[in-house]
């Protein structure tokens, strides 16, 4: 890079193949977007089987999905929270 008088200030071409060479974070993913997905529908089914008359089955179900998520999150981010950290 050079200044308006002409002067080098810097090399860009450094920073960006410094850039260019670092890998890119991983998004969320499958598994959080499904435990995340699964905690949302147990918070509804829970709220339907508790507010309305007749449904309170929607509550118990809601109550095992939730525990049933909460099982998976705990195996799967148990097991393989090691592998997918950033190296620097």
């Amino acid at each position: 890079m050079v200044d308006p008088d002409g002067h080098k200030i810097g090399v860009l071409e450094a920073v960006q193949a410094a850039d260019a060479a670092a890998k890119p974070l991983k998004p969320l993913g499958v598994p959080m977007g499904l435990f995340l997905f699964l905690i949302l529908v147990a918070l509804v089914l829970g709220i339907i089987g508790f507010a309305a008359h007749g449904l309170f089955y929607l509550l118990i179900i809601g109550a095992v999905v939730l525990l049933a998520d909460l099982a998976y999150a705990a195996v799967r981010f148990r097991r393989g929270g090691r592998r997918h950290r950033a190296v620097r």
